[in-house]
């Protein structure tokens, strides 16, 4: 088994995988996991990456699924870390640089490996296809509705049944950005229109004309397809009552899988978006109603 580490596509992996007898692999595969677990430096993580990879493959049995990401800070540092299928972290870890490879910043091992790259799984766990990110800033008057957002990507994020939609697509990823006029910090203050003509007459606050919804393309990433849309609130907006906001962000997830539906049988890639609107429908009845 040890021979796992050499292979370096995927699907020889599952060929190699595949001649093995399952639970003596399974447990093999997990007795590595639980070695490496702590890793120490940069070779014991991409071997830890093969490992998750592999059982991704040959199944976790009774186990919680993990996955291995090797990702970036804004800043361009290194960081890996072990998740869930419900993107809770169970392990993250930043790196330094040392000449051409890395080692963690609170590791005892200093040793120079050279010539290793951060290695980051490929296949990765079912996920919800649906993820949001909201603006820091926002007005008084949405704080209710801004904490019924994290209720409902609870809701989301573990009722969703990614792995029965297909493999084709990731996720849509929102971006949700509000007006914030009555901030305390003056010097941050600004609203959102959608048109000019919503702008009022002699309104001389901060403002930018933004279209409710503006849509990235569709992005091909290793035969896997994501993509993004930005949502901006209008000050009206939040000032409505909290059923009417919900009843508004509703509508607004329908259009989405919509436009996301439209886009892909345009390009005829499988996706079960029937399924996927089906079960997001529950889901929102469910918030509504909360």
């Amino acid at each position: 088994m040890i021979e796992i580490y050499n292979i370096e596509s995927l699907d020889e992996l599952s060929v190699y995988l595949s001649k093995q007898e399952q639970e003596i692999a399974r447990n093999w595969l997990f007795s590595q996991f639980d070695k490496l677990y702590h890793y120490a430096n940069i070779k014991e993580w991409n071997e830890l990456v093969r490992v998750c990879e592999a059982l991704k493959i040959i199944g976790w049995g009774d186990r919680e699924p993990l996955e291995a990401k090797a990702q970036r800070w804004i800043n361009g540092s290194f960081y890996t870390s072990l998740m869930n299928q419900y993107f809770e972290i169970k392990d993250e870890q930043g790196w330094s640089k040392l000449k051409d490879s890395y080692v963690l910043e609170n590791g005892s091992d200093k040793t120079y490996y050279t010539g290793y790259k951060f290695q980051s799984q490929r296949n990765l766990l079912p996920k919800s296809p649906i993820r949001w990110q909201k603006s820091g800033n926002y007005q008084k008057s949405v704080q209710p509705f801004y904490e019924s957002l994290d209720r409902l990507k609870d809701l989301v994020v573990h009722e969703l049944r990614p792995e029965e939609y297909g493999d084709s697509f990731s996720y849509l990823g929102i971006s949700m950005f509000f007006s914030h006029h009555d901030d305390e910090n003056e010097s941050v203050r600004y609203e959102y229109f959608h048109s000019q003509n919503e702008v009022p007459e002699g309104f001389n606050g901060k403002y930018y004309i933004r279209p409710k919804h503006r849509w990235g393309r569709l992005v091909n990433q290793n035969g896997v397809y994501h993509i993004k849309v930005e949502c901006h609130f209008s000050r009206k907006f939040g000032e409505l009552p909290l059923l009417e906001q919900k009843k508004i962000i509703i509508n607004d997830f329908l259009y989405y899988i919509q436009y996301v539906s439209d886009k892909l049988q345009k390009k005829k890639i499988e996706y079960d978006c029937n399924l996927l609107k089906s079960d997001l429908e529950l889901i929102l009845m469910k918030w509504e109603d909360s």
